[in-house]
């Protein structure tokens, strides 16, 4: 993620680029996979004060650095500012994981878990779509049909309760 593309005053970020591995291994930014992919995504109060929060620390990290600073353009980067690695996130995650005694989960499932929480919850599958960068709502249904069951009960319940009291 580039630090251009996180906006902290509007509490935004806007989805524009992906930062891949090619099949010789080097490390690039690319378009995401389909023009819905390319969105601006609302952070929310706590992860916005958790960005505010990593700047201060990655600040304080370049003025110890000084000349010895690589400003990458980045917003996750080591002490000498270079971009990480992409699959360090990965590997993070999943000693994390493992320390917690959690059974194994790649970080994209993580993805999965908060689409299907929002369904869970109630969110309208339109937002979840354009959350995700799903190109139709169709998509993100046939991902993700297996949260609905029960929804519509709970829909006519609510609907009840607000009719009828």
């Amino acid at each position: 993620m580039r630090c251009d593309a996180v906006d902290l005053e509007a509490g935004r970020l806007a989805i524009t680029a992906t930062r891949v591995l090619t099949e010789g291994g080097q490390v690039v930014d690319s378009r995401p996979k389909t023009s819905a992919g390319v969105r601006p995504i609302p952070l929310g109060a706590h992860l916005v004060g958790a960005l505010r929060a990593h700047r201060r620390r990655q600040l304080e990290e370049r003025l110890r650095a000084g000349e010895a600073y690589e400003d990458s353009g980045y917003v996750f980067t080591d002490e000498l500012g270079a971009a990480y690695y992409p699959d360090t996130f990965s590997e993070r995650f999943d000693r994390l994981v493992a320390n917690a005694g959690l059974p194994r989960i790649r970080l994209h499932d993580a993805r999965h878990s908060c689409a299907s929480a929002l369904l869970a919850a109630g969110e309208p599958v339109k937002v979840v779509q354009e959350l995700l960068g799903h190109a139709s709502p169709t998509i993100t249904l046939g991902v993700y049909a297996h949260v609905l069951p029960g929804m519509a009960e709970q829909a006519t319940e609510r609907l009840s309760a607000q009719l009828f009291g």
